[in-house]
């Protein structure tokens, strides 16, 4: 397992600990990447959040002014959204006001990545970095960030059909990511954080 994958999977299970977790983005209940996670919620008061009616999930709300009381989530996943929002900053803020104290977040955003919006659904705005991030996450009492692979990682993204190659892409990504040691190196295809308020 890789580096990333470990984080991913130990943080998520953190997250699953929780009584209460908010996923925002999510539309349906456990779709893409979160469906091998979803055992670990059985017991947990988990809903999705999306700005979508026609989303199929659980609250309908604009990440903007979230529609939760002050300190009324324990957990939040927001997986490759805030690239999609008008104002990441207010998101991010507003992320915090719904955390009770000690509340735990994970979040993933793309850096070097594709333009990745869906015409008439929601629209593609911003990339991240390291610094970015500081000020994003700078008022949770604690965060880590985990890159998304290193150079070749990110570039092999711009392939055209890669994302029907990512099982060929994915081991030269992180075979040559290894060798040339890239990930300490700032390019990245994308951050995971995990914070706690």
């Amino acid at each position: 397992m890789r580096k990333r994958e470990r984080f991913v999977d130990e943080k998520i299970k953190e997250i699953a600990k929780e009584k209460s977790v908010l996923d925002i983005g999510g539309g349906e209940r456990f779709q893409k990447w979160l469906a091998p996670y979803k055992e670990l919620f059985k017991d947990v008061a988990y809903k999705s959040m999306d700005y979508d009616p026609a989303s199929g999930a659980d609250v309908i709300g604009d990440i903007h002014k979230i529609p939760l009381a002050e300190n009324s989530i324990d957990a939040i996943i927001c997986h490759s959204v805030l690239e999609h929002v008008r104002d990441p900053l207010l998101a991010t803020k507003e992320l915090h006001r719904i955390l009770r104290p000690g509340g735990k977040i994970f979040v993933h955003v793309p850096s070097i990545y594709p333009y990745h919006a869906r015409k008439g659904s929601y629209p593609d705005y911003w990339r991240f970095f390291d610094d970015t991030l500081l000020v994003m996450f700078g008022n949770f009492s604690h965060f880590e960030i985990e890159k998304r692979g290193g150079y070749f990682t990110a570039l092999f993204f711009f392939m055209p059909f890669q994302h029907k190659l990512r099982f060929l892409i994915d081991p030269v990504a992180d075979f040559l990511d290894r060798i040339f040691k890239t990930e300490k190196r700032t390019t990245t295809s994308g951050y995971y954080i995990y914070a706690i308020k």
